[in-house]
């Protein structure tokens, strides 16, 4: 189970009680499955199988406008962007059929609305060759990421790791003129709940997306906010250009299904829609020639 993965830091080298019964609550109480990690301004450890134990500072936004993105808080689908590009799930042959590998290995990688940075830190430690943290430009929230990058990421590393700001949708800044299709994968976790951003999001996943045939953008959302809040996304990003190459559902246990639009009746209950994730893989299409993209006009209508 993904929350298995997250604990508390200990005062000591040792779990405290409390922290270890905090880690257990996830297995415990499956019925009110936590799908968000940590408090504003506090740390969690993400327990690696490759890379070890990761502590990761949770940002205290300033103001309502920061408050409302949510980036203090780790969220399952930042940890399972982790599991898949760290190698640490037990199904990681399985998921090589699904869209291609998830090896970041020699790539090029952008991580949009990146909170904690924990998918782009764990790119640079599996060998990312270049890897960009991008997240609202609120200072606190960028000044955070850089935190966990500089704790994280030893000197060593042979990744080049920065950290930007970035407003999705705003492409005609310096940083986004000069790196357009400069990335062979980018990544955004939990990053559709808000469907009045889709179009700039799905525009700056365009933007800076490599427009080479392996290229690719991993998309993976929780279903807290319900289905209906996601879907229409994937009309957005076609009309844009792109294609979905592969999209399913997947639990924090592992468990797989097809990816519908509407379950059952169209009503899932709560402790459902925390456990289960959708996870998509983007390209560009290969019959179109990506054009430019302007998030202030609406996508043709499909």
């Amino acid at each position: 189970m993904l929350g298995s993965l997250i604990r508390l830091p200990s005062p000591n080298e040792s779990d405290s009680t409390e922290d270890i019964f905090s880690s257990a609550l996830n297995t415990i109480f499956t019925d009110d499955l936590l799908n968000q990690h940590g408090d504003p301004g506090s740390s969690v450890i993400y327990k690696s199988k490759a890379f070890g134990d990761l502590e990761l500072k949770l940002v205290d936004p300033r103001g309502e406008d920061a408050r409302r993105l949510f980036a203090q808080y780790l969220w399952n689908s930042g940890i399972l962007i982790a599991e898949l590009i760290g190698g640490g799930t037990d199904d990681g042959h399985a998921m090589k059929a699904r869209g291609g590998s998830w090896n970041v290995r020699g790539e090029t990688v952008m991580e949009l609305g990146a909170g904690t940075g924990l998918a782009g830190i764990v790119a640079a430690l599996a060998g990312a060759a270049e890897v960009v943290l991008s997240d609202y430009p609120a200072p606190e929230i960028l000044a955070n990421i850089r935190t966990n990058v500089d704790r994280n990421v030893p000197q060593a590393s042979t990744s080049s790791v920065a950290v930007e700001g970035h407003e999705w949708g705003v492409l005609t800044d310096p940083f986004a003129t000069s790196h357009k299709n400069a990335y062979t994968r980018v990544m955004a976790a939990d990053c559709l709940w808000m469907p009045w951003q889709h179009l700039s999001l799905a525009a700056s996943i365009c933007h800076f997306l490599s427009d080479t045939k392996d290229a690719r953008a991993w998309v993976i959302a929780g279903f807290h906010t319900g289905r209906a809040m996601l879907a229409p996304f994937f009309d957005i990003v076609v009309g844009l250009g792109l294609e979905v190459e592969d999209i399913w559902e997947r639990d924090v246990d592992g468990r797989e299904r097809a990816w519908t639009r509407q379950r059952g009746s169209g009503s899932e209950d709560v402790s459902g829609r925390k456990r289960w994730m959708l996870v998509a893989v983007l390209r560009h299409a290969q019959s179109l020639k990506p054009r430019s993209i302007s998030p202030s006009t609406e996508p043709p209508a499909s």
